[in-house]
């Protein structure tokens, strides 16, 4: 079963959707997820995104990037401290959804790098929360330098 990646473009910004689903795809196949999973992607202009930062973090700024985890107000944690997903009857792996700031996509290099960190952070890293957890999260950028080679 492959992945369900759903992208909607709320702005009149040429989105490349084709392009977004591809780059997930290659980052759950380099991280070697095996488990097909659903999100959503969802374009919108800096006021919007703005708005949900203010309304959702209480942060009066426009982030390139939000993500919205199925289950991130939930406080259950596996004993191997890995993040609890939502499943659905097939196995499904039900991660969230990632909103982006379409005037931070200035080209396919950056969008890249938002929805690396974006999908990152639906899978459970959070560099706000140590300097532990910090350090896995770099793992973007060897993630996008392995997407870069082909």
């Amino acid at each position: 079963m492959k992945h369900e990646i759903l992208v909607y473009n709320k702005t009149r910004k040429r989105i490349p959707k084709d392009f977004i689903e591809n780059v997930i795809s290659r980052v759950l196949n380099f991280l070697k997820l095996k488990q097909p999973v659903e999100l959503a992607v969802l374009v919108v202009g800096k006021s919007e995104i703005k708005r949900l930062n203010k309304i959702w973090r209480h942060k009066n700024y426009t982030p390139d990037e939000l993500s919205f985890g199925l289950n991130s107000r939930e406080k259950w944690i596996l004993p191997t401290s890995r993040q609890v997903f939502a499943k659905t009857k097939n196995k499904v792996l039900g991660l969230g959804e990632i909103v982006i700031s379409s005037g931070r996509i200035h080209n396919k290099k950056k969008l890249t790098a938002i929805l690396i960190h974006s999908l990152l952070h639906l899978l459970g890293y959070n560099h706000e929360k140590s300097v532990a957890k910090a350090k896995k999260m770099e793992q973007e950028e060897k993630i996008l330098s392995n997407l870069e080679k082909f």
